[in-house]
């Protein structure tokens, strides 16, 4: 589709580039831009030199857009979008793929999600943002790094460390929609003893109403979030070689859930307004010793138990008093080991490598009450083994060549008595090649062999065909090259990637119309012969002196399907994917003058996208705009600061369909982003 921007976009985007070109003109010193090291990535590596498609978010960059909520930047990321099917970002999308609802049955993510080495993928509503050092987004398969749920991409949130001095900081917000935020941090070592224990916690409280009016029961906070965070992580150090690091992590969200409304506004009518709640505790362990010379080794233990509530009203009106309810329960348990070779230990003194080991087990049960009950029991046992060889040809240039080879283990029965083992073994590769021209530019080429597993679709009507209980694994070829670009004397680090992804046996999620179901409504995962995803993604950061500071980001994305679904009535051969804007782009700048002014402000714009594949109902394309004010002092900041200033109308999520019989005038439904909000934000340190 074609690229378009309103009036008033074009003009903050000229205003943002002439700003930052005539600022640095006058000003001949610039500010170095500090390395980033990416944990994610199975040897932890600078940035600049990771031959992969990756964006870093800092703490600084987060702290700067008043980002406390994996949905404050989520759209701001190329080719990152979600699904707004629940009360925070938990249906994620990396180049067009991923999930975009879980009425499919067992999870089978394809984007990995990471909190301090816990896997929280597929239930991402916990990813608070408030003190964490960086968020590392991935894009393209991640199956060497983190097996079948990264088919799409890897998002890793990364909490700031325990630090050896003492320092401590509180945050408060309050806006529009009764927003009231509280958060807490404190960081330094037990006694003042060499190689003391050292700690970290950090707690964060937000409530607001939602945004939403419902007219049936006159109150304004049926679509409220009330969610609360506790973070603590403790390093120890038993010996010289050794570090052991823990982290404890409670979220609870406590969400209302009452987003949609027939006339597609924020106005609801609903009488049983539904709940979001996300109720996660999780611990990770990780051990790392340096004692042997010849290798380093790390063992990281990782347990997250989460009890979930996900309903609503399902007419959207008060005519009935039908709910449709999912309680979901769910353990995941982790234990990986990793040997990773040291200079000594390097093969014929060329060859860096690496080993590992992985075994998982997740329990799942699921209570869904919608026009009668059922329950379900779900336990994926995964095991993997990983390696990965660094080759250098020279000092310039690197050939790395990885694999993991997975097996998964299912075992799913529910109250229907349907019963489904499948046992799948997986592999994946990649290789690529990196050469480091000079400090300032670095290319990369690589292949990738991505995979995603089968599955089965449960509670199923009885008599469906075989073709629609079952589904295949998919596979993909990832194809990539890239630039990336350092000017220290510049203050510029810029980055572009151009990609092309062949998928085999693609999955997507659909639904149809089914009489004799008891819900008249059927949902499942499929097979489509082929399809494509291809474009580039591009991002820059340039402190342009020491008070301004400019950054961006674009992701250009064009998709096909090649298959023709299982629902026949609809065809969808040779169009796009669901939820895969052709452009995204974030743009936006920041000043701080000498005095202790503080201003930013930044532009994120979509296309318009299709919302399913059943159907050809679209978004708009929209732009939201956000900015913030404050002043800036030695031990405290304060913040004016709005968000989606224009009070853009825009969809996050779409449905086509009848809510009547016979089911034959399908009218399109969306569910509305966030409007316009003002607020104030106060920052004190000590």
């Amino acid at each position: 589709m074609p690229f378009k921007l309103s009036p008033l976009s074009v003009a903050l985007f000229s205003c943002l580039v002439a700003t930052s070109i005539t600022s640095h003109a006058n000003n001949e010193k610039n500010t170095l831009l500090s390395p980033v090291i990416v944990s994610a990535d199975l040897r932890e590596e600078n940035e600049q030199n990771l031959p992969a498609s990756i964006e870093v978010i800092s703490q600084g960059e987060l702290q700067d857009q008043g980002a406390l909520s994996f949905d404050d930047i989520l759209l701001k990321t190329a080719n990152v979008n979600v699904s707004g099917q629940s009360s925070r970002a938990r249906h994620i999308q990396i180049r067009g793929i991923g999930q975009r609802d879980e009425y499919t049955g067992a999870p089978n993510s394809s984007v990995g999600f990471v909190i301090d080495d816990m896997d929280f993928s597929g239930i991402a509503m916990a990813a608070n943002l408030f003190d964490v050092k960086q968020v590392e987004v991935l894009k393209g398969p991640q199956n060497i790094r983190f097996g079948q749920s990264a088919i799409a991409g890897l998002i890793n949130i990364q909490s700031n460390e325990p630090t050896p001095e003492r320092e401590g900081m509180v945050e408060a917000s309050i806006g529009q929609d009764n927003l009231r935020e509280l958060g807490f941090m404190s960081s330094g070592t037990f006694n003042d003893q060499k190689n003391s224990p050292q700690y970290r916690i950090a707690l964060f409280k937000h409530n607001s109403d939602g945004f939403r009016h419902n007219a049936t029961l006159d109150r304004n906070d049926t679509n409220a979030r009330d969610e609360q965070m506790f973070r603590a992580k403790l390093r120890f150090f038993p010996s010289q070689d050794a570090q052991i690091d823990v982290t404890l992590l409670h979220s609870d969200l406590n969400n209302g859930y009452d987003a949609w409304a027939r006339d597609n506004t924020f106005t609801t009518y609903s009488n049983q307004p539904g709940k979001d709640t996300q109720l996660s505790n999780g611990v990770s362990i990780k051990a790392t010793s340096t004692a042997n010379p010849n290798y380093q080794f790390s063992a990281k233990t990782s347990f997250v138990n989460s009890d979930m509530l996900y309903s609503y009203d399902e007419d959207w009106t008060s005519a009935s008093n039908g709910t449709y309810l999912n309680k979901k329960h769910r353990r995941t348990l982790s234990q990986e080991l990793r040997w990773v070779s040291t200079p000594q230990s390097r093969i014929a003194d060329t060859t860096d490598w690496l080993f590992g080991l992985y075994a998982s087990k997740l329990d799942e049960r699921n209570q869904t009450e919608y026009w009668g009950n059922s329950d379900s029991d779900f336990t994926l046992i995964k095991t993997a083994a990983f390696t990965q060889f660094d080759y250098h040809l020279s000092p310039k240039s690197t050939v790395t060549i990885g694999a993991r080879a997975e097996k998964n283990d299912s075992d799913f029965s529910n109250s229907a008595n349907e019963y489904y083992t499948p046992e799948e073994t997986l592999w994946g590769a990649n290789i690529s090649y990196r050469y480091i021209y000079s400090p300032t530019y670095t290319a990369f080429a690589g292949i990738t062999r991505g995979y995603k597993a089968g599955g089965f679709n449960a509670g199923q009507p009885s008599g469906t065909a075989e073709q629609y209980l079952t589904y295949n694994d998919e596979t993909l070829i990832n194809y990539e090259i890239g630039l990336k670009t350092h000017f220290p004397a510049l203050g510029l680090k810029a980055n572009i990637t151009a990609f092309y992804m062949d998928r085999s046996d693609p999955q997507f999620d659909g639904y149809t119309y089914d009489p004799s179901s008891f819900t008249s409504w059927v949902y499942y995962t499929e097979n489509f012969d082929t399809a494509q995803n291809y474009g580039v993604e591009a991002d820059f950061n340039w402190q342009v002196n020491h008070q301004f500071t400019a950054y961006g980001s674009i992701g250009l994305l064009q998709t096909s399907i090649s298959g023709t679904p299982l629902n026949s009535a609809f065809t969808v051969d040779g169009r796009e994917q669901a939820h895969a804007p052709t452009y995204q782009i974030n743009l936006g700048t920041t000043y701080r003058a000498n005095n202790g002014f503080y201003a930013q402000a930044d532009i994120t714009a979509l296309d318009r996208f299709y919302f399913d594949n059943v159907h050809n109902a679209q978004s708009n394309s929209y732009h939201i705009i956000n900015a913030r004010l404050g002043y800036e002092g030695k031990d405290y900041e304060i913040y004016v600061w709005g968000k989606n200033l224009t009070d853009e109308a825009y969809a996050t999520r779409g449905y086509h369909f009848d809510f009547n019989a016979p089911w034959t005038n399908p009218t399109t439904y969306v569910r509305l982003g966030d409007p316009r909000q003002f607020g104030l934000t106060t920052r004190v340190y000590f």
